[in-house]
């Protein structure tokens, strides 16, 4: 694809790995400026000074607590400003996915995951879209994930913050799109990174059996035979954001491998 992105500017959430960490490679690879988002600053530095060593000058990095909203969004968006430009491109990547149930989750994770990841998506997008409908272009890409679309009772506060993100991010794509803005979410299950084995880890110790095990029958119920990549979700997010997608927005595009049962 060359440099198909080197007149883009990029902000990337959750960028210091998995998923984030694999757009943000990509986006740099052809390309773009891109700014790193997330919470610990040796991981980012570690990963700006790869990215330097390879494409000098395209990378920064800036850390903060996307739970602290909307100042973290406010802080990021300035930064961006002063360092890659305006923003074009926005991947929406931070958050996990805690594996609990609903009954027994405290309040305070109820509160702290919806702080960072749903209020950390929002704050992130309002911050940026002003920006974007300025210049009258750009993409809005959010990691929401297919619990949205299908409940997890293991993960509660994750099917609930994911709904909510995929209601409240076709309000903002209608609201923009005459701007020439595009906002669309990406709904992985599973996926092959280090988030997959802290949830199996979790589910390990809520049901006694091992994470060996755990893993093992979350990959057996892959349709495709296996979890995809963070590389295999990336792909799909870079191709939304390209000029080839240019007449998608205000939808979802699931990247499980088929796992997702529903008829929409």
């Amino acid at each position: 694809m060359g440099q198909e992105f080197e007149s883009d500017r990029a902000i990337v959430t959750g960028g210091s790995r998995g998923i984030g960490w694999s757009v943000a490679e990509e986006l740099v690879a052809q390309g773009a400026r891109v700014l790193l988002v997330a919470r610990h600053q040796d991981a980012l530095k570690t990963r700006v000074d790869e990215l330097n060593r390879r494409f000098p000058g395209q990378a920064f990095f800036y850390a903060c607590d996307m739970g602290n909203q909307p100042a973290c969004a406010q802080a990021v968006v300035q930064y961006a400003l002063n360092t890659i430009g305006q923003p074009t491109l926005l991947l929406n990547g931070a958050g996990g996915a805690s594996i609990t149930n609903a009954l027994d989750a405290p309040w305070s994770l109820w509160v702290d995951d919806f702080q960072v990841k749903f209020f950390g998506y929002l704050a992130m997008t309002r911050a940026v879209l002003p920006l974007m409908m300025q210049q009258r272009k750009g993409v809005i890409v959010n990691l929401v994930g297919i619990a949205g679309k299908d409940p997890n009772r293991n993960l509660p506060i994750a099917s609930a913050i994911n709904g909510a993100l995929n209601g409240v991010m076709k309000v903002l794509a209608d609201d923009v799109s005459a701007y020439g803005v595009r906002i669309i979410n990406v709904n992985p299950g599973a996926t092959e990174t280090d988030l997959l084995e802290t949830m199996a880890q979790a589910t390990a110790k809520r049901s006694g059996d091992s994470v060996e095990n755990v893993l093992k029958a979350m990959r057996a119920r892959a349709p495709l035979g296996r979890l995809p990549s963070a590389a295999d979700v990336a792909g799909v997010i870079l191709f939304l954001m390209s000029h080839r997608a240019a007449f998608i927005t205000g939808t979802s595009v699931d990247v499980d491998g088929g796992i997702h049962r529903g008829a929409f």
